[in-house]
């Protein structure tokens, strides 16, 4: 972990609990109630999605070279497949010939092939088409050109991230996820944790809303006193920019107790950090491990919530899982509370009690999340037309 980091937390800290005041700005906002009620706006949000890096699933849960994975996150047929170099590539798993599903959904551990249900083209483990039965059919077939459409895909954090959205104009996802992914990786455990414990749940409200909620503090004291709320400072949040993302730090009511040096500072033991991926990815670092979270908006009133938990490594006995379980059942209990929060606010808002949902200056971030999406929806491409092609 840089010193630097730690260092610059403590002075921040220190300040935050001698004044009574977190991060704030001198105006806060507002957010019109439309935007999270609309269907319009959540299709277009939908396409933005699509066309950033989403961490679609753990490494640990492809290992080994020929292990591969089928799965259809934000409507999009994905196939991951481990190559023998060890690194994983990313397809559409959708056949070059008349747009079949090639693998349905699973996993699978020795990938020779992958040969399409309908008409059994056949293609390799590194997506190039093999074999096309009575090939003579297609006199204009370039083979070289027609394997499985490859996606960018990086590995980071223990997590495959992807570009869904062939279109995009992000391909280099490292450099998209920059100082922000190195300062997570930093952090013991982190580099490369193995994921644990997966689910995907489902919210009746607007991904937005969910998302609102990690800028801010300022509903911990009441939002989660059956919880955690006892373990930190009321509405003391620390927020860093990196560009679109955020990196956030809620201070723990242990560090003015402790009143820890300068020296040595560890943040994860007098704090809570949020590293926050634009525009809909959480990752909390707890003292020995982290929390995943995607959200996939399934229409303006209701998200698909998708959790992966990340450990330093396997349990490997039954007092471990035991431990991380605990964690785990402490964490859902948490976002529980959080989720019908957002589910009570979703169904009050066509009432038509508020026109737009009103933010103080220590929940300045939030507001400025929305003002940022909306850049990046304003400056969304048309989608391309489609056009018949022979063959």
């Amino acid at each position: 972990m840089n010193t630097n980091f730690a260092n610059e937390l403590h002075r921040r800290s220190t300040h935050a609990m001698q004044t009574g005041l977190a991060d704030a700005d001198t105006q806060g906002g507002q957010v019109a109630v439309s935007q999270y009620i609309s269907d319009e706006q959540t299709t277009q949000e939908l396409r933005l999605l699509r066309q950033f890096p989403q961490p679609v699933a753990g490494s640990s849960s492809i290992p080994t070279p020929g292990a591969w994975l089928s799965l259809t996150p934000f409507d999009v047929p994905l196939l991951l497949v481990r190559q023998s170099d060890g690194a994983v590539h990313a397809f559409l798993n959708v056949c070059r010939h008349r747009g079949a599903r090639v693998v349905a959904e699973g996993s699978g551990t020795e990938a020779r092939a992958f040969i399409c249900p309908y008409h059994a083209w056949t293609y390799q483990p590194d997506g190039d088409l093999r074999g096309v039965p009575d090939s003579f059919g297609f006199p204009r077939l370039k083979k070289e050109k027609s394997g499985l459409k490859r996606l960018a895909a990086v590995e980071r954090g223990g997590i495959i991230w992807v570009v869904l959205d062939p279109t995009s104009p992000i391909r280099d996802i490292d450099t998209h996820l920059g100082p922000l992914m190195e300062n997570l990786e930093s952090l013991d455990g982190l580099h490369t944790p193995v994921s644990y414990a997966q689910r995907s749940l489902e919210v009746n409200a607007n991904w937005k809303l969910l998302t609102d909620g990690i800028f801010e503090a300022y509903h911990f004291k009441v939002a989660h006193r059956q919880t955690i709320a006892h373990m930190f400072m009321n509405n003391l949040q620390l927020v860093d920019e990196f560009d679109l993302h955020r990196r956030l730090y809620l201070i723990k009511s242990r560090f003015p107790k402790e009143q820890p040096e300068a020296n040595g500072f560890d943040p994860r033991k007098y704090g809570n950090l949020t590293y926050y991926f634009f525009p809909n990815t959480m990752i909390l670092v707890q003292p020995d491990h982290g929390q995943l979270s995607y959200l996939e908006p399934l229409s303006a009133s209701r998200t698909r919530i998708h959790e992966i938990t990340l450990l330093p490594s396997e349990p490997a006995t039954d007092k471990a899982a035991a431990y991380w379980n605990a964690n785990v059942d402490l964490y859902r209990r948490t976002l529980a509370e959080d989720y019908a929060l957002a589910e009570s606010i979703q169904a009050g808002l066509a009432s038509g009690a508020n026109d737009s949902l009103t933010f103080a200056s220590f929940e300045y971030s939030a507001p400025r999340f929305h003002t940022q999406l909306q850049q990046q929806l304003e400056s969304l491409q048309p989608s391309p037309a489609l056009r018949p092609t022979s063959l």
